[in-house]
């Protein structure tokens, strides 16, 4: 988790120019792929949930020799759902 002022507001303004910047949706909550560079095509992803105002919930994930590895993305929004899924107050 990572609290800031704006929460996921500050990762879209700090990743406008980003070679992967994909709004999203986990659950009911706003989330972004945003990474500087793409590297999806070598099994990475990062994935940005914001929970509330202020605190982000943050996915890095790095799929190497796996079936996942060709969709990343797709992995990473299956562990934000989990995590969703189990967020309590």
């Amino acid at each position: 988790m990572t609290e800031n002022a704006n929460g996921l507001e500050d990762i879209r303004k700090q990743n406008t120019d980003s070679e992967l910047f994909a709004e999203t949706q986990i659950g009911k909550y706003p989330a972004l792929h945003a990474s500087t560079f793409d590297q999806r095509d070598r099994g990475r992803c990062d994935l940005w949930i914001g929970v509330n105002n202020s605190e982000v919930f943050y996915v890095f994930v790095a799929l190497r020799d796996v079936p996942e590895a060709s969709d990343p993305c797709g992995y990473a929004d299956k562990v934000g759902e989990a995590m969703i899924a189990n967020l309590t107050s």
